[in-house]
Formats: C-alpha cells, sequence, structure tokens
C-alpha cells in the first residue's frame, strides 16, 4: 500500500495559489481520482484554475497553471519540500 500524502499536497497548493494570485486561496480544493486500466493511479487537485496531478506509482507531480500550460513536473518529494520554481514565474 502507497503512502497518501494528499493533505501536503492539497497544502502546498494552496500555499503556491496564495504565492501567485492576490485573491484568498481558501475555497475549496476540487479532487478527481485517477483510474487508469480499472486501477487507482493518482489524484487531480484544483484550485482557481491551478491544478496539479499527482501520479502514484511514479512518484510525480505535474503542475499546470490556469491557462493549461504545464510548469513543472517533478518529484513528489521535490512538490512538498520547495514550490520556489513555481515562484519565479509570478
Amino acid at each position: 500500500m502507497h503512502f497518501q500524502p494528499t493533505d501536503k499536497i492539497r497544502n502546498k497548493l494552496r500555499e503556491v495559489v496564495s504565492q501567485r494570485l492576490t485573491s484568498s486561496a481558501d475555497t475549496t480544493i476540487l479532487e478527481t481520482t485517477l483510474i487508469r486500466g480499472g486501477m487507482y493511479c493518482g489524484r487531480r487537485f484544483s484550485l482557481l484554475g491551478f491544478s496539479v496531478i499527482y501520479f502514484v506509482e511514479e512518484e510525480q507531480i505535474k503542475v499546470y497553471m490556469p491557462s493549461g500550460e504545464l510548469e513543472r513536473t517533478c518529484t513528489l518529494s521535490d512538490f512538498l519540500a520547495d514550490a520556489t520554481q513555481l515562484q519565479r514565474a509570478a
């Protein structure tokens, strides 16, 4: 069974969005369960147009901007450790 860092991903997404927007990121995060071949493979978290997709097996994160542009692909540990890469483009 895999460790599910969903609370940490939610908190980091709120942090990133708050630093990029002047509005509050206190709204509800929309979560979608991802299924591939009938098996759970990850989650998508969306907040104010920003999206973070977490792939469980790969322990990979993809961050998308409100425009739909892929901003960053990184490991889960890199995403949780430091959001400065995402803050640069602000």
